[in-house]
């Protein structure tokens, strides 16, 4: 099928889209098992979760959206809204906005992750999310001028798996094809290279 309007989507399933989406990640802090005044002190410092979207050429990945860049086209076509150390505050704390039409013409594959990445998360003791609950990704479809929900993923809470895809896109003859993946794998903290073989393999 091909539409503009994002479906419904379940693990693995594929739907063909153009125009506008926004990948949004959302978390909010945790006590990290902890009681009392450590609880309290974990809950205030927060978490940091990184949403990146790498984009390949020819099966390289050559620009990543996020980690401190958040134009890397520069042309506002893939666009990270900034990074957020603690996840606190209502609603996405990090999105990704990607303009499918826009997007140049050499990339054929965006990848789109979000991760505990990273070494201040390892510094605490963290291994997957702990430092973060409620932890969830949604899809929106922007092209009706609003954020319409697509879709949603929560990764489950167990695991030590410190980075989730979210979703995978791919051109396919004039458009392009996404892929729901909720897969969660581990990537060294502070390890960009470890980072992107993830998105290499997603």
């Amino acid at each position: 099928m091909t539409t503009n309007t994002i479906p419904s989507l379940s693990k693995d399933d594929v739907a063909s889209i153009n125009g506008k989406i926004r990948i949004g990640a959302a978390w909010d802090t945790s006590t990290r098992g902890h009681g009392g005044i450590l609880g309290r002190i974990s809950k205030k410092a927060g978490a940091d979760l990184d949403a990146v979207a790498v984009m390949f050429e020819d099966g390289e990945p050559v620009r990543m959206a996020g980690i401190g860049n958040n134009d890397p086209l520069k042309n506002g076509s893939v666009l990270h809204s900034g990074d957020n150390q603690t996840g606190k505050g209502e609603g996405d704390d990090e999105t990704i906005d990607i303009d499918l039409g826009s997007v140049d013409s050499e990339v054929d594959k965006i990848v789109v992750m979000v991760a505990a990445f990273k070494e201040s998360n390892a510094r605490v003791g963290d291994q997957g999310f702990q430092g973060a609950e409620n932890v969830e990704f949604t899809v929106y479809d922007l092209d009706s001028g609003r954020p319409e929900k697509a879709f949603r993923i929560r990764p489950s809470l167990m695991g030590r798996e410190n980075c989730v895809i979210v979703a995978t896109l791919k051109r396919a003859g004039y458009g392009w094809e996404m892929r729901k993946a909720n897969a969660k794998v581990h990537v060294k903290h502070g390890d960009r290279d470890a980072l992107l073989r993830a998105a290499i393999n997603a």
